[in-house]
């Protein structure tokens, strides 16, 4: 082809030698001529249909790739894992299996059912059901108004037997006790209220015997417990007031005491026992006024315990012949002891020098 461009150049030319010599006559067929001028416009047309040939090709490639590509991507094949091979006599190997996937929380299930609600066109229908809803339930709240209430049968509990007693053996040893306390031996006194007790164990009689030998012991912190355990059955049991107010007044609680035989005074006021402690807690408190008119109570009855009472009280306040005249008393009642009568002497002594 080149050839014949070259030769079709110099026919337009007429030079062979690049121009410098006149043009000299080639002899082109004029067919040759006319083939070689359709030629340019023939290789543009082919040169684009290459082109768009080489694009088509490309795309298509590209579009056999991406479809490949997705194919495998949808479809993994499982891989194949070769059988171990386990030896003749050998433990089977255990397998770890991976633990299994956690269920989702229920808050995020039910935002998820929240998300995913019903389409907007399904409103109406859920407002209908909220209606008929509402509905029914004011039927049944008006249907349980009318029916009458029905009050649950009551449950029958279990009777508690009530502990046995041997109320021979009690008394048995509550006899014991007392004559040991005639014999003051307080020792065995309590020893045999203690073993009372164990056979009857929510008596607050026997209670507040017991604080009595241990406040006679000398145990006034056991004879306060044991007398505030007898109150707690019986809060007006005057032996164990008393008992509680001796234990508090050797403990030096003077005030709690007075309290205690203060009301022990008013549930029984001929109690004399009672009456010469009251007094001798007033004495203790500095109380002479009210301490004489408690002793005064008995002494007109000519208790022995309430003379010396007064006779105390009357020699505290300077009045020396009331004082020797109470003493005297004393010595010529037939019911007091000798260690009263004793005492009654001396201090007549001391006075009448």
């Amino acid at each position: 082809m080149s050839l014949l461009a070259d030769l079709l150049s110099k026919n337009k030319t007429g030079s062979s030698n690049g121009g410098n010599d006149p043009p000299l006559p080639l002899n082109v067929p004029p067919t040759l001529s006319k083939a070689q001028g359709n030629t340019a416009p023939v290789r543009t047309l082919n040169n684009r249909y290459v082109k768009l040939t080489l694009i088509f090709v490309v795309l298509f490639a590209l579009g056999a790739f991406m479809t490949a590509k997705l194919s495998l991507l949808g479809k993994t094949k499982p891989q194949t894992v070769p059988a171990k091979v386990i030896a003749p006599g050998a433990a089977a190997p255990q397998v770890a299996l991976p633990p299994p996937a956690a269920a989702p929380p229920l808050e995020q299930v039910n935002k998820a059912r929240i998300i995913l609600g019903e389409p907007t066109a399904a409103e109406p229908l859920k407002k209908t059901v909220r209606a008929h809803k509402a509905i029914n339930s004011q039927h049944a709240v008006q249907k349980a108004e009318r029916q009458p209430l029905q009050t649950p049968a009551p449950t029958r509990q279990k009777a508690v037997a009530p502990r046995k007693i041997d109320t021979a053996m009690r008394d048995s040893l509550l006899y014991a006790a007392r004559s040991a306390e005639q014999a003051s031996d307080w020792k065995s006194a309590l020893a045999n209220y203690r073993r009372a007790q164990d056979i009857d164990p929510d008596n607050y009689k026997i209670m507040s015997n017991v604080a009595a030998a241990l406040n006679n012991l000398g145990m006034f912190d056991d004879g306060i417990q044991e007398a505030e355990r007898a109150l707690g059955k019986k809060p007006d049991y005057v032996p164990a007031l008393i008992n509680a107010a001796i234990g508090n007044s050797s403990k030096g609680n003077t005030q709690k005491a007075l309290r205690l035989f203060t009301y022990a005074s008013a549930l029984d006021p001929s109690n004399r026992s009672l009456v010469i402690n009251l007094g001798i807690l007033h004495e203790r408190a500095g109380n002479l006024d009210a301490a004489q008119a408690t002793y005064r109570q008995l002494a007109a009855a000519d208790d022995p315990l309430a003379l010396q009472g007064m006779a105390r009280i009357y020699e505290r306040k300077g009045n020396r012949i009331e004082a020797v005249r109470a003493y005297r008393l004393i010595m010529a009642l037939p019911n007091a002891s000798s260690i009263l009568k004793r005492e009654a002497k001396g201090k007549l002594v001391r006075l009448e020098e």
